[in-house]
């Protein structure tokens, strides 16, 4: 990263990086900047990008070209009830979970930029993997999920439910978000897209979630999984695109 005239410019690499986790390769990026596609500019012979440059490049290329992009739906969850002390699976990003229950919440990110970039202030952020909790048995009344588990590889998925079953005390609860995700075939774009307009009170949240479309996954398959870690399902409801499940530790 250099900065010039108190303007942050990120080489492919911090781009690579801290933008995309990784998940793009630097000859792909590289050629987006030869092409023009991002308003870059080359210092020191590599390019770089100030911040809305990159925004502007995400939003308005990259997404519309590797991405199906579903909604935007609208959530509201004004009236969904979260007790006690709230573990928020993924919380960094758009952070909804800290946005909506504040102090209540512990979120926990495995990427450390992620949770700096959260707009929450008041909840307690932690740089961990929910695959390997270090909290002791019985510690949360709540655990939540939004838009998260699409993220994650399906083979880490039940190591997970475990984990928050461990932690959540008894008759605890985990709240699930996520979106139905279909069968890829060859023909289709490499990144599944959901957009959302939350609903937390008077504020509105205009966010989006996007993941490798590598996956398929729908509510049932999250109600069989639950349901192999010992979780009861006290509600579950699928509206357009997305669904909701709330799962009881008994």
């Amino acid at each position: 990263m250099k900065e010039i005239d108190n303007v942050k410019y990120f080489n492919i690499a911090d781009i690579c990086e801290a933008y995309f986790h990784n998940r793009i390769d630097h000859n792909e990026l590289r050629d987006y900047f030869e092409a023009g596609k991002i308003d870059g500019r080359k210092i020191e012979n590599e390019w770089h990008a100030d911040e809305k440059a990159i925004d502007e490049f995400i939003n308005n290329v990259y997404l519309k070209d590797k991405g199906l992009n579903v909604g935007p739906y609208k959530l509201d969850l004004s009236d969904i009830q979260l007790e006690g002390r709230i573990l928020d699976i993924g919380g960094g990003g758009e952070g909804v979970i800290g946005q909506f229950k504040g102090k209540q919440v512990v979120a926990i990110d495995p990427n450390r930029r992620e949770l700096e970039e959260a707009p929450s202030t008041e909840d307690l952020k932690i740089v961990m993997n929910a695959k390997d909790l270090k909290f002791l048995d019985n510690t949360f009344d709540t655990a939540t999920a939004f838009f998260t588990l699409m993220y994650i590889p399906k083979n880490n998925h039940k190591k997970i439910f475990q984990e928050i079953y461990r932690v959540l005390k008894s008759h605890g609860e985990f709240v699930v978000w996520d979106v139905k995700i279909p069968k890829k075939d060859k023909e289709r774009k490499d990144l599944f897209m959901v957009w959302l307009e939350v609903q937390i009170g008077d504020t509105m949240i205009d966010t989006g979630y996007g993941t490798r479309w590598n996956k398929q996954q729908d509510m049932d398959y999250y109600l069989t999984l639950g349901n192999s870690v010992g979780f009861k399902v006290l509600e579950s409801k699928e509206e357009q695109n997305t669904f909701y499940i709330r799962f009881r530790k008994i």
